[in-house]
């Protein structure tokens, strides 16, 4: 004789159910953040890369990208000055030097902080300082190559981005 089994159900069923279909949905919600988020830093790192210009200056030998909504112009000296017109506070200087000039140019700076970095044969010192006797603090840049060192100078948070950026050719 067979004994009909019955078929026991579980008494909390619903709830577990309910429980893996939260745990489901967090988890898809939460992939899509990360995801969502992932490409959004992407796009927002790699679209200033996209719209930069490429300056460049035959007669002192270099190249700068520069954002695509700044203006150049040359100052009363003839040293290139980028400026951004949506910000007129925001503008840096290129000031082209000989290596040897350099340790004029520290003695002449208060420097407050310093980073230093380099990329082949380019050295690349950026700087948060101030000039002579002015109290005003300047980002600045120092780039060199051993023969040449250009000066960057002005206000500008781009200015890390645009030192890495800048060539000497």
């Amino acid at each position: 004789m067979h004994h009909q089994l019955k078929k026991v159900l579980h008494p909390n069923r619903y709830f577990i159910w309910a429980i893996f279909a939260l745990v489901f949905s967090g988890s898809a919600l939460l992939s899509y953040i990360y995801i969502s988020g992932y490409y959004f830093d992407r796009d927002f790192v790699f679209a200033e890369l996209k719209t930069n210009k490429l300056f460049l200056d035959n007669q002192f030998n270099y190249s700068a990208r520069y954002p695509h909504s700044w203006q150049l112009e040359r100052d009363e000296v003839g040293n290139i000055v980028f400026e951004n017109p949506d910000n007129l506070s925001e503008s840096l200087v290129v000031v082209p030097l000989k290596a040897k000039d350099e340790t004029a140019v520290r003695k002449a700076l208060t420097i407050t902080k310093e980073n230093n970095t380099a990329r082949d044969d380019i050295k690349i010192s950026i700087i948060k300082g101030s000039i002579d006797k002015d109290p005003e603090i300047y980002d600045i840049a120092l780039i060199t190559d051993g023969k040449s060192l250009f000066y960057i100078y002005g206000h500008s948070s781009w200015i890390s981005r645009f030192a890495r950026n800048f060539n000497i050719q």
